[in-house]
């Protein structure tokens, strides 16, 4: 047997293995809660995020538009925050049957762990190896796992779109993506480095969000504004700012709180784009390169984190599009840069331990601010990092 065909079984045995593992425990709720409890993460009835989208079918079948409360409302999964394609093929699968929606879970687990193995394989660095292996242990990746989050599906379809030297096939991937959730948008610089490709990407994902762009609103007033240690993004910031301030009687209130909210996804959104544009070279013809793995892994992760920072509030399983900009960084000339990249990455894969206790305390105050000072450093590096790749592809020209 050929080397690549005993690492490609190994990749399955694997990936089966662990499959199996993670079906055969939630066969049983009450071993499911000891087990996720046993590691730090709150679980709840297996796999509980992809499950409630059936939910939400049932609302639609019932005559409630899922995009608003009903009487009947769950009150955990009150209102949808997925495109509606997700009830079409809930319903297409019959993912209600108990039977069909274990295949479901099954192949997403398996090709979601062959993905992190094929990760491994394929990048060469041991540092990056070590990395992701601390990445599958940590409380973001089990969270990710537990809940069964469409983020793994968006994630795997990203990686394909990467490793994918067809243009036609990386589309695909990509505009599955992006169909089956908005932010898979902010990794359309994977497609930099040939003007068409990129224009011709660019010009359908734009018009896709023009003819959706109703439903995303909905979706976009549904989603939920999470104040959390383990969680990211302007959004949680300025809420956090609200409930301390609301607390203490300081200035942010129910009043001001909308126009405080886009004035700091603005300032947010103006620092990040000063760090990427301050690679960019002015009025300068670009040569014709080739862009590495390497360098559209970055722009692909880098980018979603950059995009979902500015604009949305995330809980911390979402850093796994992170995983995708560590091999860049690792090969940067100036290590300090990766050394302090690599350490606050480890610390917010892992935020989930720090979160309990009293929000309003001094002590979460103070975990809270260290967790999010080290997004907000992981956010610059990626703008700088973002900017640098670009740089090469990209020039501003002014005509005066």
């Amino acid at each position: 047997m050929k080397s690549l065909d005993k690492i490609f079984l190994l990749k399955v045995i694997f990936s089966l293995s662990l499959s199996f593992g993670v079906i055969y425990l939630s066969l049983s709720y009450s071993n499911w809660m000891v087990f996720w409890g046993f590691l730090n993460i709150p679980a709840s009835e297996p796999f509980s995020d992809f499950k409630a989208l059936n939910i939400f079918l049932e609302y639609k079948k019932n005559g409630f538009d899922p995009y608003f409360k009903n009487p009947t409302s769950d009150p955990i999964h009150a209102v949808l925050i997925y495109p509606s394609i997700w009830l079409h093929i809930f319903d297409y699968l019959d993912l209600n049957k108990d039977s069909n929606f274990k295949i479901a879970t099954f192949l997403i687990l398996f090709t979601y762990f062959f993905v992190l193995i094929d990760l491994l394989f394929r990048i060469e660095n041991k540092v990056f190896k070590f990395l992701l292996i601390i990445f599958f242990f940590s409380t973001s990746n089990f969270l990710l796992i537990e809940r069964l989050n469409i983020e793994i599906i968006l994630f795997c379809l990203i990686y394909f779109a990467l490793i994918n030297k067809s243009f036609l096939k990386q589309f695909l991937f990509y505009s599955l993506a992006l169909i089956l959730k908005i932010f898979p948008i902010f990794s359309i610089f994977m497609f930099i480095e040939k003007k068409k490709n990129f224009l011709f990407v660019l010009i359908f994902s734009v018009f896709y969000l023009f003819l959706f762009r109703e439903e995303i609103s909905l979706i976009k007033n549904n989603v939920i504004e999470y104040a959390l240690i383990f969680a990211y993004g302007s959004l949680s910031i300025s809420k956090a700012i609200y409930f301390y301030s609301t607390k203490f009687d300081l200035i942010i209130n129910e009043e001001n709180y909308f126009i405080f909210k886009n004035l700091l996804i603005f300032i947010i959104g103006a620092i990040s784009a000063t760090i990427v544009f301050v690679n960019f070279s002015l009025n300068k013809k670009k040569k014709e390169i080739k862009i590495s793995l390497n360098e559209i892994m970055l722009l692909a992760g880098g980018g979603i984190y950059i995009g979902t920072f500015i604009f949305s509030a995330n809980i911390d399983y979402r850093l796994v599009f992170l995983i995708l900009t560590i091999p860049y960084i690792l090969n940067t000339e100036k290590k300090y840069f990766a050394l302090s990249y690599v350490i606050c990455l480890i610390i917010c894969f892992n935020s989930l331990f720090f979160e309990g206790g009293d929000s309003y305390s001094k002590i979460y105050f103070l975990k809270a601010s260290i967790i999010y000072l080290m997004k907000f450093v992981i956010l610059f590096f990626n703008c700088y990092f973002f900017g640098k790749i670009c740089g090469k592809f990209v020039s501003l020209n002014f005509k005066y």
